[in-house]
Parts: structure tokens; C-alpha cells; sequence
């Protein structure tokens, strides 16, 4: 049986076309950074029928940047794509414009968590949480081998757990959420407030007036820049208590580490957050914590698993 995986995200749109497990075909397409819903949607359109012209696949599925409305195939307002400030009915125009075949929905994350625990770090385990940490801190869940979403589509969101009491302070930093320490965007926002308090730093020379990008803070953390290592501690810390409370709520085998800038960062940022974890252990429970394996095809590779997680 063929099957499409579309992983849709803010600059780019990869479709797969798998058969038996293994991927046959890929296409990449940009993500168009203007316009609305209905661009979008033409541009999976086109990345579908480059990776699979003559329709042999019999189902799509669909990551897309967001959580969505549970078992509807809607996604509501996505900052990160053009225009999408409503609900837009993904699944039924995408089906419409390819053959009425059926396509499935979820968010980008919990199918990359998908692909980890069919064919990537997560093999064999039951019970997992896949943490990715980029821009912001998105997870996903599966439980007794089957994808999680939860009645309102949340399930799993470990970015948005508090690991503080208190905002961080005004200005916009944040609520204590995990995402608030361990987010790209938080981070930098922090990084810049501490240095317009006159903490020094090479961040903003590397990054030379542009976005500090994952590759930035890693560059930065190996050069000891002490304020960036400061952060990146911190990060992992608020990685660990928030992965922990999660242990002891539904008791996981594993939890797998990935995202572009827990990818950056490297084995030092996977090996510091198990660390802590481990000293974080209740009743002698050890967690492994182990980095992502399925790269830049993950997202596609699970979307294209969740046809068979729909029927």
C-alpha cells in the first residue's frame, strides 16, 4: 500500500510518497511567506502530485504547524503560516483537490513523534515522549503504542506546562511556561534584555544584526560565552523539571530529544537535560533520554504513519 506524508511548515513543504515503510519519492517546496489559506493549500497540491503523479496512493496525511481540532481536520490560527488567522478545513479542501481521497491531520510534532517510535529512536518502546525543541517547545505522546491527542487535541503540549510560579517580568518574557526557558524565540528576547543591561556577550556580533538561529547559540555556547551558557543551562534545567513532572504523571519509557536546537546544541545539551532528569528520579526510576534519528523527513515520514492511525 502506498501512502503521502505531508509535513507543512512555516518555510518549507516536504512530501513523501512511502510504500511498505520505505520512502520512494520526496518533494520540497517553499511554503509561500505571503498570501492565505488557499496558497497553501495549492502548494501541497503541488508537492503531492510531484512525489506522486499518476494517484497510485490510496490516503494522505498531514503535519501541520498547530493543534488541531480533534478528529475534524481543521486547523484554527497558525501565526507561522500566511493569512491563517481562522479555521481552515485542511483536511476537506486537500481531499476535494486530490481525488476525494481521504487525508488525516494532526500537528507537525506529534507526527514527528510518530515517526520516531515506528522506525527512529523510540523503537520498541510503548510509552514515550518526543520533546522537540526549536523556535518554541512542541512534544508529542504515545501511550500504550498509540498516538495520544486528547479530547481538545493537547495532549502531550509539555512546552506549555509551568516550570515557574511567577512571570518572568514584564516586558512581554513570558509566564514561567517551559517554552518561556527553552524556546529559541524566548531565549533570544531574554539574551537581548540581559544585554541592554550591560551583560556581555558575542550572541548579537555572531548573529551580526539577524536572528540568533540555533546554529548561533551553539557557536556562542563553544566559544564559553558565559551569558549564552548561563541561558542553555537554564534551558535544560526547565527541560528536566517539566520532563519529570510528566514521568510521574503517566510513567514513560522514554523520552526522545530533538528540533533544530536541541540538534545544534548536540550530545552536551542531550546528555546535561538526562542528568538532571535523573536527579530529578522519583522511586529509583530511570528515564533515558535519547536524541531524534529521523532528520528532516521525520514530520513527512509520520504524517504519512497516521493514515493507518485514522482507520
Amino acid at each position: 500500500m502506498a501512502t503521502i506524508g505531508v509535513d507543512l511548515g512555516g518555510t518549507k513543504t516536504m512530501a513523501v510518497l512511502v510504500e511498505d515503510g520505505t520512502v520512494v519519492s520526496k518533494a520540497k517546496k517553499p511554503t509561500p511567506p505571503t498570501g492565505g489559506p488557499a496558497d497553501v493549500i495549492d502548494t501541497i497540491v503541488r508537492a503531492v502530485t510531484k512525489v506522486d503523479p499518476d494517484g497510485r496512493a490510496t490516503a494522505i496525511g498531514i503535519g501541520v504547524p498547530g493543534p488541531v481540532i480533534p478528529g475534524t481536520g481543521v486547523l484554527p490560527a497558525a501565526p507561522n503560516l500566511p493569512g491563517w488567522d481562522h479555521d481552515v478545513p485542511v483536511g476537506d479542501l486537500l481531499s476535494e483537490r486530490l481525488g476525494r481521497r481521504p487525508v488525516a491531520v494532526d500537528n507537525d510534532v506529534n507526527v514527528g513523534t510518530l515517526a520516531e517510535h515506528r522506525f527512529g529512536a523510540g523503537v520498541g518502546v510503548d510509552n514515550l515522549l518526543g520533546v522537540f525543541v526549536g523556535t518554541g517547545v512542541g512534544a508529542g505522546l504515545v501511550l500504550d503504542g498509540r498516538l495520544r491527542q486528547g479530547p481538545h487535541g493537547l495532549a502531550g503540549e509539555i512546552g506549555h506546562t509551568f516550570v515557574a510560579f511567577e512571570d518572568l517580568g514584564s516586558g512581554g518574557l513570558g509566564r514561567g511556561e517551559l517554552e518561556d526557558y527553552a524556546g529559541r524565540r524566548s531565549l533570544e528576547r531574554r539574551a537581548r534584555r540581559l544585554a541592554d543591561e550591560g551583560k556581555p556577550t558575542i550572541l548579537f556580533d555572531l548573529a551580526d544584526g539577524g536572528r540568533l538561529k540555533s546554529r548561533i547559540w551553539a557557536e556562542a555556547t563553544e566559544a564559553g560565552d558565559q551569558l549564552t551558557i548561563g541561558l542553555i543551562d537554564q534551558a535544560a534545567s526547565a527541560l528536566a523539571a517539566a520532563i519529570a513532572s510528566a514521568i510521574v504523571l503517566i510513567d514513560l519509557e522514554l523520552v526522545v530529544l530533538g528540533g533544530g536546537m536541541a540538534e545544534r546544541l548536540g550530545e552536551a545539551f542531550r546528555s546535561r537535560v538526562e542528568e538532571e532528569l535523573m536527579e530529578r528520579s522519583f522511586a529509583g526510576v530511570i528515564t533515558p533520554v535519547r536524541t531524534a534519528r529521523m532528520g528532516d523527513t521525520g514530520g513527512a515520514v509520520g504524517a504519512a504513519l497516521l493514515v493507518a492511525e485514522h482507520h
